[in-house]
């Protein structure tokens, strides 16, 4: 049995007539968008038992891997390969050049939001942009930075913005992850897992590549750093049993920089230090993958043992 032959029945049924369809310009004959056809034909050499067999051995690579996360609540606390669909969504060129156009102006749009709204001005209140009460009443507004320098003004250095396609096939904004964004770890390990599963694919299409991301990261987060030379960068991770401690750990290692907790950090004269078998050593930049209320329990939550007490006294300060 074909692999699409479920997927035809599901049309005759109804299943599928209000969405849209990414693969098919003609679903009910199953004739593919120019820019799927390759793709449909490889698959459409698949039976369900050779691409159940394909699914198994992603699942094993990651799991062999480690590429894993853990559920909060889960009584068995048992870790979880990362959900892969081996159905890669094709994106043409000239419609991902707008999304990506479109992407930038979002995050520039996000960066002037924060920045005026942390201004001593704060403009988008004072003309009733948006009301008062709005930001004020905000869980996350943090009062205590109002004025507070920052680094070349960016507020948002990295923003996981989650995309959906509606059905009328427009690519529509979910939802911006600007506090600790997480899961690009799973989308590098993806497309390595992908070009092993279907090699032949990857000739075929100019994909473009991922595999750049930790040397961009790390060019970003030196960038900032308020030492230029030989600036020193740490990860700042809650520990093992964080659900997405897995990204920690490679992002880290991809990037050749410490992956740190909290306890391996101190404060001395609003500068940052970092405990190693050496001696102390001053830290620049720290890509801090824990939530705002857990950093510092000096200025946030008092009983936070993940943070660094005085951390945001050196972040005021401009040393780190």
């Amino acid at each position: 049995m074909s692999l699409f032959s479920a997927y035809r029945d599901g049309l005759t049924r109804g299943r599928y007539q209000d969405a849209f369809d990414e693969m098919f310009a003609d679903p009910a004959n199953l004739v593919p968008q120019a820019y799927c056809r390759t793709l449909f034909e490889r698959l459409d050499t698949f039976s369900d038992e050779e691409f159940t067999r394909r699914v198994n051995v992603a699942d094993a690579m990651l799991m062999n891997q480690g590429v894993t996360f853990t559920v909060y609540g889960d009584a068995k606390g048992t870790e979880r390969t990362i959900p892969v669909d081996l159905i890669p969504r094709v994106v043409p060129a000239e419609e991902w050049t707008h999304i990506e156009r479109g992407l930038t102006q979002r995050i520039n749009a996000l960066n002037l939001f924060l920045h005026d709204l942390y201004s001593e001005d704060c403009k988008i209140i004072k003309d009733d942009i948006i009301p008062r009460d709005l930001i004020e009443s905000a869980s996350h507004y943090r009062r205590a930075f109002i004025g507070c320098p920052v680094p070349k003004n960016i507020h948002v250095h990295i923003c996981g913005t989650d995309l959906i396609r509606d059905n009328q096939g427009i690519w529509r904004v979910l939802e911006d992850n600007l506090r600790t964004p997480s899961g690009v770890s799973y989308v590098l390990e993806n497309r390595v897992i992908l070009t092993r599963i279907f090699p032949q694919l990857f000739n075929q299409y100019p994909v473009r590549p991922v595999d750049h991301y930790t040397t961009v990261l790390l060019d970003n987060l030196r960038a900032i750093s308020p030492r230029k030379h030989s600036p020193v960068v740490v990860l700042l991770t809650p520990g093992v049993f964080n659900s997405a401690y897995f990204e920690h750990a490679y992002l880290a290692q991809q990037m050749g920089i410490e992956l740190v907790q909290g306890a391996d950090l101190f404060v001395d004269a609003d500068v940052v230090y970092m405990k190693t078998t050496r001696g102390a050593q001053r830290v620049d930049v720290i890509y801090r993958r824990i939530d705002d209320d857990f950093l510092d329990p000096e200025l946030f939550r008092k009983e936070s043992s993940l943070g660094v007490p005085g951390l945001m006294r050196a972040y005021a300060a401009g040393n780190v």
